[in-house]
């Protein structure tokens, strides 16, 4: 009797010592899931916070990319403008110098006259061709007629003279005006250069700290992949450590396993996808700006060899008939505003403000748009969910 009390009491040590054990097992598997729920919660908060960066990041790239495309634009109107200058310039000289040619017909016409008068005029008493001319006449009626040819040739060559000259005082002002025009156009080209030159410079600075950013949060998705990982095992060996207690409930009581803070497995959070655009054949608008897919970005550019944000939206609208303005800021201006939650395909969408917007794209749907991104990079979609515009407008 003494042997089977000794051997019930053995069992009951083992059973105790046993169910001591799974109750500690327990709790290690639920402290080590509650660490890393909270770790991935932090890792998350802080991706989220660094994703509120990078946004804010590319925001400024693509402010400093319109700047650039604008004073692009700019560029090339003074430049034109110094072209049609210097067109002006040399057809005014041109001008000036038929004008010069005309007094000295004029000139020498005068002079024939005076010849002419001389030798009809006989001696000289006063030493003036046309008293002369008119002194040595036949007779009186002679003398008047004589005194009304010198008065008219007087006139018409006073009138000649002075049309010529007018002429050509203007003609000399006129020139100095273009002179002045292109002098002005060359000191406003050569401030745009320096500006555009001052912006490519910080506009290197702003993507250096884009990809900083985004070096940061490619990091952070690895940690909450390896963390989503190491969850998931740990929530399979708590399950399955809470499965073989259950087993053992018939002979000794057991501590279920926590899995978090509310009893229940952490759920795996959900994994970004990007939505496939479902407006691609909704609109000549959207068609048009796909088939320009992978063109390379052109600051100032406007043609299917590279466009920047606004040359890529107007040269499709174009193409759909529509007539819209050259640059983000003018186009923002344009048919009505809707908000994001009221998009549809064919809607342009706008970062900044209207009047002021510095990028600009067009909405394809499922929460995607189409757009020239930045110097670097070539025509292509992108979701929302990843940069976000501001406002939209419906054409």
């Amino acid at each position: 009797m003494k042997k089977v009390s000794r051997l019930m009491f053995s069992a009951l040590a083992f059973l105790t010592i046993g169910s001591t054990m799974a109750v500690s097992i327990g709790a290690v598997s639920a402290d080590e899931v509650a660490d890393t729920k909270a770790s991935m919660t932090n890792l998350s908060a802080e991706n989220s916070a660094l994703l509120a960066k990078l946004s804010a990041a590319q925001d400024k790239v693509a402010s400093i990319d319109s700047q650039v495309s604008n004073k692009t634009v700019a560029i090339d109107d003074a430049q034109k403008n110094i072209a049609s200058t210097d067109k002006e310039i040399t057809e005014v000289a041109q001008k000036i110098v038929k004008v010069q040619a005309e007094v000295q017909s004029r000139k020498a016409v005068l002079k024939e006259q005076v010849i002419a008068l001389q030798k009809r005029a006989g001696d000289s008493v006063s030493g003036n061709v046309y008293v002369d001319f008119i002194v040595n006449s036949d007779s009186f009626s002679d003398m008047v007629s004589r005194a009304s040819v010198v008065g008219k040739l007087n006139q018409a060559n006073k009138e000649a003279m002075d049309a010529v000259a007018n002429s050509e005082s203007k003609l000399a002002t006129l020139k100095q005006e273009q002179v002045t025009k292109k002098a002005n156009l060359v000191n406003t080209k050569a401030q745009l250069e320096k500006d555009q030159a001052q912006l490519t410079s910080l506009k290197a600075d702003a993507e250096n700290e884009q990809a900083s950013f985004q070096q940061e949060v490619d990091g952070h998705k690895t940690q909450l992949a390896s963390l989503q990982s190491q969850l998931d095992a740990q929530t399979a060996a708590a399950v399955e450590a809470a499965k073989k207690e259950t087993e053992k409930a018939t002979i000794a009581p057991t501590v279920a396993p926590k899995t978090g803070s509310d009893n229940t497995p952490a759920p795996t959070p959900a994994k970004t996808t990007t939505v496939a655009p479902s407006g691609a054949n909704t609109g000549s608008l959207v068609g048009n700006a796909l088939q320009f897919i992978g063109t390379p970005y052109a600051w100032g550019g406007a043609q299917p060899g590279g466009f920047d944000c606004s040359g890529l939206v107007w040269y499709a609208a174009k193409m759909a008939g529509i007539n819209l303005p050259r640059t983000s800021q003018e186009q923002s201006t344009v048919g009505t505003k809707v908000s994001l939650s009221e998009l549809q395909p064919g809607d342009l969408v706008f970062w900044g403000g209207v009047g002021s917007a510095h990028h600009v794209g067009i909405y394809i749907g499922g929460g995607s748009y189409v757009h020239a991104p930045t110097e670097g990079q070539n025509v292509t979609t992108m979701s929302m969910q990843y940069y976000k515009p501001d406002f939209g407008r419906r054409l």
